[in-house]
C-alpha cells in the first residue's frame, strides 16, 4: 500500500519497517523523511527548485553533491552511475517528465561525530524527477549504510544494509510514485 506524502498530494510505497521521522523531530516542509532504526537506513523525498544545469546528468550530480555537502561527507564524488529512468520504471508520471537515477557512495558521520573512525560508508540511490513546467525538481534518496565505522554511535544499534535488497525496494518505490495533486507545486 502506498503511503500518503505532503498531505496526500503525493503517494509512494515506503517499506513497513520505516518510520516517519517527523514523529521524532522537525522536518522541513519541503521534505518527507523516513528511517529504519534497525538498519540506520533512510528515505527522503524533497521538493526543490528546478536547477538550471547544462545537462540533466549535471542536475543529478548537483543534487548528489548538495546532499554530500549537507551531510559533511568526505569522498562524496564517488558517483558510480547516472542513467535516465524510463516510464516503465516510473509509470505514474506524465511522459514529458525528465527522470534520472544516480547511485554513489558517501562517507558520513552521524550527529557530527568528529572521530574519523565514526564515519559510515553509505550507499545512496537517488532519483531525480524534473518538472520544468512547475520549476520543480523532486529528489528521492534511499540511504543505506554498508560499512559502519568502528567508533560510530550506530555501531551498537544498527546493522549494515544489503544494497541489492535496497535497490529492489527503491525500484518498488519509484514504480509506485504518484503525484495526486499538482497544486502542490503552485507558486
Amino acid at each position: 500500500m502506498a503511503k500518503e506524502l505532503f498531505g496526500g498530494k503525493i503517494s509512494m510505497h515506503i517499506p513497513p519497517s520505516f518510520e516517519d521521522v517527523s514523529d521524532v523531530r522537525k522536518v522541513p516542509d519541503n521534505q518527507e523523511a523516513f528511517a529504519d532504526v534497525n538498519t540506520d537506513q533512510s528515505i527522503i523525498i524533497e521538493i526543490l527548485e528546478f536547477v538550471k544545469q547544462t545537462t540533466n546528468d549535471d542536475a543529478a550530480r548537483y543534487h548528489f553533491d548538495s546532499i554530500a555537502t549537507d551531510n559533511d561527507a568526505e569522498d562524496f564524488s564517488t558517483i558510480q552511475q547516472i542513467t535516465q529512468l524510463t516510464s516503465q520504471e516510473v509509470p505514474n508520471l506524465p511522459s514529458d517528465t525528465l527522470m534520472y537515477f544516480c547511485t554513489g557512495q558517501q562517507s558520513v558521520a552521524k550527529f557530527n561525530e568528529k572521530d574519523p573512525n565514526a564515519r559510515n560508508l553509505v550507499n545512496i540511490y537517488l532519483a531525480l524527477l524534473r518538472l520544468p513546467n512547475y520549476d520543480t525538481d523532486i529528489v528521492i534518496t534511499y540511504n543505506i549504510p554498508i560499512l559502519i565505522g568502528a567508533a560510530s554511535s550506530s555501531r551498537q544499534t544498527a546493522q549494515e544494509g544489503n544494497i541489492q535488497v535496497g535497490f529492489e525496494e527503491f525500484k518498488r518505490m519509484l514504480a509506485t510514485f504518484k503525484i495526486n495533486n499538482y497544486d502542490l507545486f503552485a507558486a
